[in-house]
């Protein structure tokens, strides 16, 4: 997998840093329950329910959960060995009217904000993008918040296209 010139490590999440690679997650999904409850509202004890979900499925191989770290240099870094970034991607299945049949799936990407815009994200997206084209899949897809602009903004960068918008509307009373 490409290591791009951040001295960045980007490596399969390791048992250790799950708990840290969860963290970094939910702050993109606390962000997403800002946005608006109904669709993103997580449960009390969501930091067990996500640590469970990546333990479980962190060694199948239609699963994909990397984590970025600065390595140290000379004197150190600050953070370094520090998880910064993360990603979680799936191979999904198609249903049967498509001519392809299955799909890669990111379903969480996330930097800590004091690393971001230094090439962190696109690194995990690369990381990412050859997974899928090493699983023989002719799409790699992901969702983004409206609201979230920059992440947006990163994905139109890499190259990623709009094809449809998600709607939602409530149809039970809170």
């Amino acid at each position: 997998m490409p290591q791009h010139d951040l001295n960045l490590e980007i490596i399969p999440v390791p048992e250790a840093d799950i708990s840290a690679l969860v963290e970094l997650f939910l702050l993109v999904e606390r962000q997403h329950e800002q946005y608006w409850p109904l669709r993103w509202a997580l449960r009390a004890d969501v930091h067990q329910r996500y640590t469970r979900w990546i333990t479980a499925n962190r060694t199948n191989p239609q699963w994909l959960f990397i984590i970025a770290r600065e390595k140290a240099v000379g004197g150190g870094q600050r953070n370094a060995g520090e998880v910064i970034g993360g990603l979680a991607a799936a191979m999904n299945e198609e249903i049967p009217i498509y001519q392809f049949t299955h799909y890669a799936f990111i379903h969480d990407l996330a930097v800590r904000e004091q690393a971001r815009r230094r090439g962190i994200g696109t690194a995990l997206l690369d990381y990412a993008l050859n997974w899928a084209r090493e699983k023989g899949v002719n799409q790699l897809r992901l969702m983004a918040a409206d609201r979230n602009t920059a992440a947006t903004a990163l994905f139109q960068k890499f190259g990623f296209q709009t094809t449809y918008r998600e709607m939602v509307i409530p149809v039970a009373p809170n």
